[in-house]
């Protein structure tokens, strides 16, 4: 980001679906609220691998002790939290660390930079997630934007999504279905070998954990017409 020389640039972009028919609100809600964690989190472990990958010690990585608040007053950046677990030290393990980011609802991971801590995640950064369109009526549609890799992994959670996608994309001839498949998967970032093997593992069971769930929920609301919009580009349909 601009104001983050240490982060790499994630690209931005849009993912709107359709649900199934029949789905009460409160069923929609709960699964819009669930995919907005799910992108939390594994951006945030994306973050924290494109970081290691990069040869950023483990010491500089912290978590805070309580979750980000439902109605933030005020930037993560300007957050006073009051403790923090770090993830490798000379007494702890990362294992309390990982613990965090997986058991709690909006966890906040912070890099040290050696003059601040700065969030990973920030509901102000442009890569964090955004409803930008919702119409309740039945089938729901959902338009959602932000780390477009990382909406791709959810939206396509699931094995035979999965599948369908890659079908899909391969049929396609023109250069938007390229771009397309050529988006950095948040997936992708967390898998590569060139991330430590300590963290990798960890990270590796957040993304199962996060996949494993959102699958779920992609199945119980019915999930289709997938539609993927990257900035300046056409849209590409699955």
């Amino acid at each position: 980001m601009e104001d983050y020389p240490e982060f790499e640039e994630i690209q931005i972009g849009s993912v709107s679906c359709l649900g199934k028919e029949g789905v009460p609100v409160w069923g929609i809600i709960h699964y819009l609220e669930q995919t907005c964690l799910n992108h939390m989190k594994l951006t945030t472990v994306q973050r924290i691998c494109e970081l290691s990958a990069r040869g950023i010690e483990n010491y500089r990585f912290s978590v805070a002790a309580s979750s980000a608040e439902i109605f933030p007053s005020e930037s993560l950046l300007d957050s006073s939290f009051r403790d923090y677990v770090v993830m490798a030290d000379n007494e702890k393990s990362p294992d309390s660390f990982w613990k965090v980011i997986s058991s709690y609802k909006r966890p906040v991971v912070f890099y040290n930079n050696g003059n601040r801590k700065i969030p990973l995640y920030d509901f102000t950064y442009p890569e964090a997630v955004r409803i930008t369109s919702f119409t309740e009526q039945s089938p729901f549609q959902v338009d959602a934007k932000g780390a477009v890799g990382a909406l791709i992994d959810l939206v396509y959670a699931g094995e035979r999504e999965e599948r369908a996608r890659q079908i899909f994309l391969n049929e396609q001839i023109g250069q938007s279905a390229r771009n397309i498949e050529a988006i950095v998967r948040a997936s992708a970032v967390i898998s590569n070998s060139n991330v430590p093997e300590g963290v990798r593992r960890y990270a590796e069971q957040q993304l199962i954990n996060c996949l494993g769930s959102q699958a779920k929920l992609n199945e119980k609301v019915g999930i289709n017409q997938v539609t993927i919009r990257l900035d300046g580009q056409i849209d590409v349909k699955g």
